[in-house]
């Protein structure tokens, strides 16, 4: 099973070896978990190995995804493959741009490697019910694993959540999970896999996720 690695060794180790090829993945947490940063990461990486990438961003635009890159060390090269084999792309939602478009808007795209979709929260808000929202998201992942080699699909979710409540961990190939966990009266990011097919893992087996100005890891099991 070919894979691509995450960018980050302790997660790729977790995950067997990276993500498999030809998946759409939810990654999921609660506001501040560090869901932005493992996608720059994971597009990052394969810009470097040479591969065609693309962050889509439907909340904040280029200047503010930079941003949160120069505040990590290894995510300042981001800006060197930026016009060449990296695209990071800020697409406005609205009346212009609904739920239906925007799935069509990739048939302009050319086959790629990596896409980070960054967050498919703002898909729900343009969706005319429930169903609506199902059927498009089902659409859309079938249409991504048909059109890029892997990808990642940002969700902001309540505490104790691993989606919306709307059937984005169902729809997708795999679900991993960033959070907060109290420990030692201290809180800590932990990351836990709930769901990656093709792959062997232990599942919501909760492991830090450390967050530095050096960059990101993912360690050993936490003990409990």
């Amino acid at each position: 099973m070919n894979r691509k690695d995450s960018g980050i060794p302790g997660l790729d180790k977790v995950l067997g070896g990276g993500f498999p090829s030809e998946t759409v993945v939810l990654v999921s947490g609660e506001a501040g978990s560090g869901k932005t940063l493992i996608g720059l990461n994971f597009i990052l990486s394969g810009a470097i190995k040479g591969e065609k990438c693309c962050y889509l961003s439907l909340g904040e635009d280029l200047d503010e995804l930079l941003r949160a890159c120069d505040g990590i060390k290894p995510l300042k090269d981001i800006r060197g493959y930026l016009g060449k084999n990296l695209a990071i792309e800020h697409v406005v939602m609205g009346e212009d741009l609904g739920l239906d478009s925007f799935t069509k808007i990739f048939e302009s795209y050319p086959l790629i490697d990596r896409l980070v979709i960054d967050n498919v929260n703002r898909l729900l808000i343009f969706a005319e019910n429930q169903r609506d929202y199902r059927m498009r998201l089902s659409e859309l992942v079938r249409y991504l694993k048909k059109r890029v080699k892997c990808t990642l699909l940002l969700c902001e979710t309540n505490k104790g959540e691993i989606d919306t409540k709307n059937g984005e961990a169902f729809e997708c190939d795999g679900v991993l999970h960033s959070s907060f966990m109290e420990f030692e009266e201290k809180p800590r990011r932990i990351m836990e896999v709930h769901k990656l097919r093709y792959s062997s893992f232990e599942p919501k087996i909760p492991h830090e996720f450390v967050i530095c100005a050096d960059g990101l890891s993912v360690t050993e099991t936490l003990i409990l």
